[in-house]
């Protein structure tokens, strides 16, 4: 019988508990209730400071709002689910890489159609990230070295348009899509190998 997910109001109050006697009981149950192989995706939008600055807030958030809307099934049909939305970040996992790379092509794809025509202040671009790997998945947020890694792929090195993975999810869907060599950086501490995917 599968254990019944953590929220993260339940999954602190574990945390406060955890002593160092009670640390491989605590860890074995936030595991086992918690713990998934999954891919991460991280998308951020592109020239929020600028056009939030140029057009208002309420405007950006409205487009953003209202291209979401359009965006979020494409999600479900690739069996994605977004975990968390952060202003304009939103935060989501797949059950596999090539599921994550696949809904990233769609969404891209979606958005280049979508903004083909239309005035800059009408335009919406995400920069998105992922990477796969053991994750502490709660009912409404996510932690693992995998979520951290995707975010700064996603919010700092991606850049307009771009769906950029690490050298780990690259090497899992190469036969599938066309993943090019980008460049190398250190996150955390560690060098990643990281890989621009063609759509």
């Amino acid at each position: 019988m599968k254990s019944r997910p953590l929220d993260s109001g339940e999954f602190f109050k574990l945390l406060r508990r955890r002593t160092r006697r009670s640390a491989d009981r605590i860890d074995r149950l936030i595991r086992d209730r918690a713990e998934r192989d999954v891919a991460v995706f991280v998308s951020d939008s592109s020239g929020f400071t600028r056009k939030t600055h140029e057009y208002g807030i309420s405007h950006f958030l409205a487009v953003m709002t209202q291209t979401y809307t359009r965006l979020f099934p494409l999600f479900r049909k690739h069996q994605g689910e977004i975990v968390a939305q952060a202003a304009d970040n939103l935060l989501a996992i797949f059950p596999d890489s090539a599921a994550a790379v696949r809904a990233s092509i769609d969404i891209q794809r979606f958005l280049r159609r979508r903004n083909r025509g239309r005035k800059d202040e009408e335009q919406f671009h995400l920069c998105i990230g992922i990477d796969s790997g053991k994750t502490l998945v709660l009912k409404d947020d996510l932690y693992g070295a995998s979520v951290n890694v995707a975010s700064k792929l996603g919010e700092d090195l991606a850049e307009k348009g771009e769906i950029l993975v690490t050298g780990g999810v690259a090497q899992q869907v190469k036969r599938r899509f066309r993943c090019a060599y980008t460049r190398s950086a250190e996150i955390g501490g560690r060098p990643f190998e990281l890989f621009r995917v063609s759509y």
